[in-house]
């Protein structure tokens, strides 16, 4: 009997947590056949309320309430509104903002994304809850309820530098059964510890970084590890190619899913079984892919990922250019999400791991994580140039930076990459893409 499960929820609802609730209504609307329809109503609320009460879109959705309706559609209105970049992110700020942001629950996040363009967004409680129920809803359809044991293989910087957690995580990782290994630092230590763990535990999923699970793979196989067949691996924060996917496949002996989300709108889509691709959940964002010119691609063309986050009231991000390239089913057909939309692929994404002179392992996400929330810090780019030297360029926003900053990024990178390690930094007027029109924000130019 899985007694976690209404013990973990019920103390959330007593906690003033909304997120039981909405996975419940999720699960039943998914069972019912949660599809276009729903996204359509979730997404008629959202520009009302943008009419309403976001001044940014409010002379863009003048005639919103009287044009839509039943005459056109909210998916097909939303074609009319300017496309949402980082760049009008800063800009426009504050207008972004709802005017009744004081009678909200509300926290600053921060996201470089896979342009390495850091941005500051503000994000209400309810989307927060409606995210995780989202993340619970997609693990229980991989056969991980909550109160499962779930194994994360997910990034903890503050664990590398405070090493402990508040007494609220640990009771909410013992209620949910959740382990968490660190992925942001993995030496060969750690890395059979892992190994014995997953070996001993069998955990119903392990949600893992994308490159983090792909380097225990190959670790596992490199030593000659034996590895028992685990159930299910969902990865994600960065691409799964397929030649990861079949390592991580053939290595842990199961099944591997991939999800695809990002900080500014949380879960997006997610492979789920019986579904050619990723499903996107209806409930939480719709997707637009587009080419250069912000017009739309060809059915099942690839092209950028425009997506309009449905749940955010606080600030809300539509028609948002998240930076990614991807592809959608042209006619998805499922009997559990009529109409729902299902992304062919996605693309875009690439986090190098470093490593240092001992083969220990550093996703360089952990480096793109040092520059969150520092003004200054415009563009970036973070190469590793040798075992002990890690270069940081920047294109800055103003004169800055403090030197007590500077300082603070150097000591952190030197506690994963050793005492040593040379630690410098450029200012550069610009950061070109590459020739494919991607940007790599982590490069390492050491060979394994």
């Amino acid at each position: 009997m899985n007694w976690r499960k209404p013990a973990y929820l019920t103390y959330a609802s007593l906690r003033g947590y909304r997120f039981p609730s909405f996975l419940g209504q999720y699960m039943r609307e998914y069972q019912r056949g949660a599809g276009a329809e729903t996204t359509n109503r979730a997404l008629k609320r959202l520009l009302l309320h943008c009419r309403q009460s976001v001044p940014y879109y409010s002379e863009h959705l003048r005639d919103f309430d009287r044009t839509s309706g039943d005459e056109i559609a909210p998916t097909q209105y939303l074609a009319r509104l300017p496309i949402l970049t980082k760049a009008k992110i800063r800009a426009q700020f504050e207008k972004l903002q709802s005017v009744d942001l004081d009678q909200r629950k509300w926290t600053y996040n921060t996201s470089g994304g896979s342009t390495g363009e850091p941005v500051r967004l503000i994000q209400d409680a309810e989307y927060e809850d409606r995210s995780a129920a989202t993340s619970m809803l997609f693990q229980s359809l991989l056969g991980c309820p909550v109160g499962r044991h779930l194994v994360r293989l997910w990034g903890s910087e503050r664990d590398i530098v405070q090493k402990t957690q508040s007494w609220k995580a640990r009771l909410f990782n013992w209620l949910t059964n959740t382990t968490w290994l660190n992925a942001f630092c993995m030496s060969p230590g750690r890395m059979r510890k892992y190994l014995t763990h997953l070996n001993h535990k069998k955990p119903c999923l392990i949600v893992a970084y994308a490159q983090a699970a792909y380097e225990l793979a190959r670790f596992a196989e490199k030593e000659r590890l034996p590895v028992q067949p685990q159930r299910a691996m969902l990865t994600s924060a960065g691409t799964l190619y397929p030649f990861m996917r079949q390592k991580i496949a053939q290595v842990f002996g199961c099944e591997v899913y991939n999800l695809y989300g990002s900080r500014e709108v949380s879960t997006v889509a997610c492979e789920l079984p019986g579904v050619n691709g990723l499903w996107v959940a209806p409930w939480a964002n719709f997707v637009e892919i587009l080419d250069e010119e912000g017009l739309p691609v060809r059915p099942g063309e690839e092209g950028n990922i425009v997506v309009t986050c449905l749940t955010n009231y606080a600030m809300p991000l539509i028609r948002y250019w998240i930076g990614d390239r991807g592809a959608l089913v042209p006619h998805p057909s499922s009997r559990r999400a009529p109409g729902a939309q299902v992304l062919k692929s996605v693309s875009g994404r690439n986090v190098d791991v470093f490593r240092t002179r001992d083969r220990t392992l550093i996703d360089g996400e952990y480096f793109t994580h040092l520059l969150y929330f520092r003004p200054w810090v415009w563009k970036f780019q973070v190469i590793q140039k040798a075992p002990d030297h890690i270069l940081f360029r920047i294109v800055r926003t103003s004169k800055g930076p403090a030197p007590s900053e500077l300082a603070e990024i150097t000591a952190k990178s030197r506690l994963v990459m050793g005492p040593d390690c040379r630690v410098e930094f450029e200012y550069p007027a610009e950061l070109p893409p590459l020739a494919s029109g991607k940007y790599r924000y982590t490069i390492s130019e050491v060979t394994a």
